[in-house]
């Protein structure tokens, strides 16, 4: 049986036909996907950018109200408008203090945050265009992940989204001699038989729901914790189900406190994993193609010109100057109106931080 469980991170996950990941509750939207990330830049400006740390409680540098006032005032100096100052001061006061880097942004209509798991460079930036590289690199590609935690009665199901773990259920299945009883002979065999059923029909209620809420978060990784043996039972339930990769981690067991927080790093490291095996192979792919001069161009010129005829089919962007440029933004820009994949990754080999996989050959 099922029962619906308090969230335990800010937010709860949002249905699977809203897209792009944008929410916007009082003026402050967050952004979870490169979708959202790359309709901020369609917005007119001036835009005011910064990352910066929120530190939890009781680190050193955690006073933030003092952080945010050095920085508010920088970026004042810089032009930013009353307006989204104001959206940000907002921003600043709503963020959870969870440790995380952050990077927020606003116009004068509202204010958008994006976590940052990794380490990134701080910065500030008032422009016609935001700065959103940062947001690029932590967002683009990174699959969706759910998680349970488990034992031989049920689970805690978790909704994992992006940097915010919610609980999504609770599953408390049979425990009518849940525990095998010593006895002997043929009581002994026949109550271990009734044990390993009901283990193995409350293992397939958990993956039943499971592979429902991958569904709905439209997820493809699955990560388990928890009694070795139930995480088995729920594993081979799981496995073959959809385009699903189950993982087991050491993330804690059920009901223990921290396990919700452990499972919430294995995911972002799982997903950040992942997200970079797909960003060395389109690398590996650029690189081929800047050598054979064919389906790619390099700098943000070329990048540009190539951008305002459509073709462009994968945009590169180098993290290593989070800030950018403001002709590489507006590279980001167009190449997103026409509908190109832009991946934000350590490039620093590129001219200009930018270059683009194309859709057709250059002499075409």
């Amino acid at each position: 049986m099922t029962s619906d469980a308090p969230a335990t991170g800010t937010e709860t996950w949002r249905p699977a036909h809203a897209a792009p990941e944008i929410e916007n509750q009082d003026g402050l939207v967050r952004l979870t996907d490169s979708g959202a990330v790359l309709q901020r830049y369609q917005r007119s400006g001036p835009h005011a950018t910064t990352v910066m740390p929120i530190p939890t409680p009781g680190r050193v540098g955690d006073d933030l109200a003092k952080r945010w006032s050095a920085t508010r005032a920088d970026l004042g100096h810089l032009g930013a408008t009353e307006a989204s100052l104001t959206h940000l001061d907002r921003a600043v006061a709503e963020l959870a203090p969870c440790g995380y880097d952050v990077l927020i942004t606003a116009d004068d209509s509202d204010a958008a945050y994006c976590w940052l798991t990794a380490p990134t460079p701080k910065f500030m930036n008032v422009g016609a265009l935001p700065s959103l590289i940062p947001a690029l690199a932590e967002v683009g590609r990174r699959p969706r992940v759910v998680a349970a935690a488990v034992d031989r009665i049920g689970a805690d199901l978790f909704a994992i989204d992006h940097a915010e773990l919610s609980t999504d259920a609770l599953v408390d299945g049979e425990t009518d001699r849940i525990h095998k009883s010593a006895g002997d002979g043929h009581d002994q065999g026949r109550n271990q038989r009734h044990s390993e059923l009901v283990w193995n029909r409350n293992a397939r209620e958990v993956a039943d729901l499971l592979v429902a809420l991958a569904h709905e978060r439209r997820a493809t990784q699955v990560l388990l914790t928890g009694d070795q043996h139930a995480v088995d039972l729920v594993r081979s339930h799981v496995t073959g189900r959809g385009n699903l990769s189950v993982q087991t981690v050491r993330a804690g067991g059920r009901h223990e406190p921290d396990t919700g927080l452990r499972l919430l790093a294995a995911a972002i490291a799982t997903a950040s994993a992942l997200q970079q095996a797909a960003n060395n192979a389109d690398l590996g792919w650029l690189a081929e193609e800047l050598g054979q001069n064919d389906r790619a161009v390099e700098g943000a010129q070329r990048t540009l010109d190539a951008a305002t005829t459509g073709r462009v089919k994968t945009l590169v962007v180098d993290t290593s100057q989070p800030s950018g440029s403001d002709q590489v933004a507006e590279v980001i820009m167009t190449a997103a109106s026409t509908g190109a994949t832009v991946v934000a990754t350590a490039a620093p080999h590129l001219s200009d931080g930018v270059a683009a996989l194309l859709r057709r050959p250059n002499h075409e």
